[in-house]
């Protein structure tokens, strides 16, 4: 998106209006959102096929010995029937009887993360994370390893413990088993704990880390993490754009101003990409922001303070004119929210962000309505 201003340069009395030369309902009719591949931070119990089959002599009563044999697959089949059935602790057991008993057993990782699982159904972040961490040390090459290194960040961030997340996702990265889609994931799950720990230079280097793994793969298949990234460049953009002043005196006010604009067109961008990668959870989260960020321009501008060189009999007709110039931005940011509704029920993928486009729609026309009565929201001083 480009946002262009028409004539020269503003006077004191006039704020700085943009106009978009495209509108967020334009993009997102371009990019209608695929049906979402499952992505569940809560893993489910996995299978394996391979067998390992253990026979011993037990002695039944004098003189009487009986062969017994134990299967793996047998084991593994019972934890899992009891895990399904809701049978948790027993589900626990047999996973640990086969950790213990076959450890080299490519039954036993699997075991690990499926106990981990369970855990983390009853909310028991220690016990998981714990049984996380057995895992990525007894089994550092096995896939489940490594898929369990990242559960581990991805709980810890999901539990706002970013550095923590921070710190296990640089271990991740460390290692040297990692496939290009690993290390996506990675990159960006690390921006992310970056980005609210508000280290913000470190966030931008690790998306665009998981940006340049993307292009160096030859193919992979699920968009979902590099459209994350995406959007979290599009995020760490608006951050900026949430944490810049608007000030006093006038030059300055307009330099704030144009500075908001440039950081709202980054993040714009950015999300417009994201929302590229057509994958529903970050297509409508994308959606949401590129709608959203036009009343945020809206409010930054109506809310700005008065020039200083403005003459007080003269504000009200300063705040119409602002009003009436900024007004656009509501009416695009309508239009965006809605076509961020409807591809989402269409295509049966709603999710929070296209429901919260649905509440926000709301919102705007009421501001609409408002501006509309002449009932316009005034600068503070």
């Amino acid at each position: 998106m480009l946002i262009i201003g028409c004539g020269g340069r503003p006077s004191p009395t006039t704020l700085p209006v943009k106009t978009p030369a495209v509108t967020p309902a334009h993009d997102l009719a371009s990019e209608k959102p695929a049906a979402p591949a499952d992505h569940p931070e809560q893993k489910d119990p996995r299978v394996v096929d391979l067998d390992i089959i253990r026979i011993s002599a037990k002695e039944t009563s004098p003189g009487n010995v009986e062969m017994e044999h134990v299967a793996t697959a047998d084991l593994f089949k019972q934890a899992n029937d009891a895990a399904k059935s809701g049978a948790t602790q027993q589900a626990i057991s047999l996973y640990r009887r086969i950790v213990s008993d076959f450890p080299e057993s490519q039954f036993a990782p699997v075991c690990l993360f499926n106990i981990a699982a369970i855990y983390d159904g009853q909310g028991d972040l220690p016990q998981t994370i714990a049984t996380l961490r057995e895992l990525v040390k007894a089994y550092p090459k096995a896939r489940e390893s490594v898929d369990g290194h990242l559960y581990i960040a991805a709980l810890q961030a999901d539990h706002e413990l970013y550095a923590d997340a921070n710190k296990t996702l640089d271990e991740v990265l460390a290692r040297d088993n990692l496939t290009f889609a690993d290390k996506v994931e990675a990159f960006a799950r690390k921006g992310y704990a970056l980005l609210e720990l508000k280290q913000y230079d470190d966030a931008d280097k690790a998306l665009q880390q998981a940006v340049a793994q993307w292009r160096a793969a030859n193919h992979i298949d699920d968009p979902y993490y590099i459209a994350m990234a995406s959007y979290y460049r599009g995020e760490l953009a608006h951050r900026r754009f949430l944490d810049a002043p608007v000030r006093l005196p006038d030059d300055q006010e307009v330099a704030d101003l144009e500075q908001k604009r440039v950081l709202a067109v980054q993040a714009y961008d950015f999300w417009k990409q994201a929302l590229g990668y057509r994958q529903a959870y970050w297509a409508t989260a994308s959606g949401y922001q590129m709608s959203q960020i036009f009343v945020e321009l809206w409010q930054a501008t109506v809310n700005a303070p008065y020039p200083t060189k403005l003459d007080s009999g003269t504000r009200g007709k300063y705040v119409a004119d602002v009003h009436d110039r900024v007004r656009e931005h509501l009416e695009k940011a309508l239009e965006g929210h809605r076509m961020n509704v409807e591809p989402a029920k269409a295509c049966g993928v709603e999710t929070t962000w296209s429901r919260g486009s649905e509440q926000q729609a709301v919102t705007i026309m009421q501001l609409l309505a408002d501006d509309s009565a002449g009932h316009y929201v005034t600068p503070a001083h």
